[in-house]
Parts: C-alpha cells; sequence; structure tokens
C-alpha cells in the first residue's frame, strides 16, 4: 500500500480517538470498518486515486454512519488545550505587532517632542532677544571666549 494512502486511513482513524472516548464495543466497529477500508487502499496507486475511490464507494457513507454513531453515542474528550502552531504564531505576531507598534510610538515621541538642545537653543534665543540680558549673554561668551584663545596661546604666569 502506498504511504501516503495509509496515512491518509490513519488520519481518518485517529479522527474517532482524538475526538472521543471510544468504548470497546464501538472500537470493534471501528477495527472492521477500517479493515475494509485498507483493503480498499491496497487496490490504490496513490492518494487521489484512493481518494475517488473512497468517495464513490460505500464505505464513504459507513465511515460517515459510524462517525455519527460515535459522535451521539461517545462522550466527546474534553482536554486542556495544548500550545498549538496557530497559538504560538498568534503569540510571535502578537510580539512583532507590539514591537512595531512600540517603536513606531518612540519615533512619533521623538517628532513631536523637541530634543533637549533644541528647548536650550529656544531658550537662549528667547534670553537674547531681551535686550539687557542679551548683551550680558554676549558679553559673557565674549569673556568666556577670550579665555579660551588665553589658553590656546598660553602665558605663563610667572612665579
Amino acid at each position: 500500500m502506498d504511504e501516503y494512502v495509509k496515512q491518509t486511513i490513519e488520519a481518518r482513524k485517529n479522527a474517532f480517538s482524538a475526538s472521543y472516548n471510544i468504548s470497546a464495543e464501538m472500537q470493534k466497529k471501528i477495527d472492521v470498518l477500517f479493515g475494509e477500508i485498507e483493503k480498499l487502499g491496497a487496490k490504490c496507486k496513490d492518494v487521489s486515486e484512493f481518494e475517488a475511490e473512497f468517495a464513490k464507494s460505500p464505505l464513504n457513507q459507513k465511515y460517515l454512519d459510524l462517525f455519527t454513531e460515535i459522535a451521539t453515542n461517545s462522550q466527546a474528550k474534553v482536554a486542556a488545550p495544548e500550545p498549538s502552531t496557530k497559538g504560538i504564531g498568534k503569540m510571535v505576531a502578537g510580539g512583532v505587532v507590539a514591537g512595531v507598534a512600540e517603536s513606531a510610538a518612540e519615533q512619533a515621541l521623538r517628532n513631536v517632542v523637541p530634543t533637549r538642545a533644541a528647548v536650550h537653543q529656544k531658550t537662549y534665543d528667547a534670553a537674547r532677544s531681551v535686550p539687557v540680558i542679551g548683551d550680558a549673554i554676549d558679553l559673557g561668551q565674549k569673556a568666556s571666549y577670550a579665555a579660551h584663545l588665553g589658553k590656546l596661546f598660553g602665558r605663563k604666569k610667572k612665579e
């Protein structure tokens, strides 16, 4: 039997036990039906042929009938949800979105809120526009510049 046909049949068979608590009586019915389905699968060369033959076969209706019988007569399994690929994907996507949102918020904040240098420059320009304070600032700058030049060309102090 083709490997993919086997996997397809096993997936159908496992759907029962994955969804419901199966009684011994129901398990016997499952085994009998899937014995017939496996015989059909052994005659098929690949999955597409199997699926086509299975869809036309009365086994398909037997499978659906058995699934209905089990669904109405068996207790559904209720398990704690395990982390799935979908759940992990949601977490990763959420992290990415949060990171992008945080980065965008920081950038927007930088664009809206002026930097410290800009605030200092604005304060300095405003202070220079006041006549007496502006003159004092100019005088202080000239004295600072002269002191700087004195250090560069340095006069040595006499001891």
